[in-house]
């Protein structure tokens, strides 16, 4: 399995980091999760086969995480340099449907017309999805908004988890036990009440309680010293910590 951070930021502007976007290659699978602003062109900029991804996860409908749904599927529609017949499916929490219905009505019933076949899948937390023979996506539900789904992607090659936008739960450690790599929101330095978000010390916490061997922080609302964030990390969380950057790359 290869992770590659297409995106490690928010929805703060910011010319090193792109809005939440993450790549994850397996023998069988070539999966995106989430396209929030600038990602669709980063999967270019970072050499990666979009053209050929497989399948795209949602994890809920902050436009930091899906504002790009309509680009990636203009350049499906428009940009391609190849002709494929494999089909695309897009997953995400009940309520897909009624975002992409908006879309077509802003942009035209043609947009999620592609020369190949596509597929809308909804998970509702607690259910998965076979994404080929050897690979597989489960979901769990987040306290963030409604409809927030985690993913887990497991294949031959190891166990991938992705906490989406999250608070600190005591559920979801269960959903990410021993996983090799949480790729875990880390948005605030404190924790603010009232604000559904991980704190530096939630998202170790978390990591802690999960039994993970590495946890990818990401998603930054706040300016920081790399070398002293993964120390504070460290503080609560004994596995590897990885501070994510754009264009960084992951292999299990």
């Amino acid at each position: 399995m290869k992770l590659t951070i297409v995106g490690s930021g928010t929805a703060v502007p910011s010319g090193a980091r792109s809005s939440a976007g993450f790549f994850v290659e397996t023998s069988d699978a070539r999966v995106m999760m989430d396209c929030g602003a600038g990602t669709v062109h980063a999967l270019a900029r970072f050499h990666l086969q979009w053209e050929e991804m497989t399948h795209l996860f949602i994890s809920h409908f902050h436009v930091d995480h899906c504002g790009e749904l309509a680009s990636l599927m203009f350049a499906f529609k428009w940009g391609m340099q190849t002709t494929r017949s494999e089909r695309l499916t897009i997953i995400g929490p009940v309520g897909l449907d009624r975002v992409i219905d908006g879309l077509k009505h802003s942009y035209g019933e043609n947009l999620f017309s592609p020369k190949f076949p596509l597929e809308v899948c909804l998970l509702a937390p607690g259910e998965s999805l076979q994404l080929g023979k050897n690979t597989r996506l489960s979901v769990a539900k987040t306290p963030h908004t409604d409809e927030s789904l985690a993913a887990r992607i497991e294949s031959e090659g190891g166990s991938i988890c992705y906490t989406g936008d999250t608070e600190y739960s005591e559920e979801l450690p269960a959903f990410f036990h021993r996983a090799d790599v949480l790729i875990s929101e880390c948005s605030f330095r404190e924790r603010r009440e009232g604000v559904r978000h991980l704190s530096i010390k939630d998202a170790a916490r978390m990591a802690a309680r999960s039994q993970v061997a590495r946890l990818i922080a990401t998603h930054f609302y706040f300016d920081f010293d790399e070398r002293e964030l993964k120390r504070e990390l460290e503080q609560d969380y004994s596995g590897e910590v990885i501070i994510a950057r754009d264009g960084m790359t992951v292999e299990l």
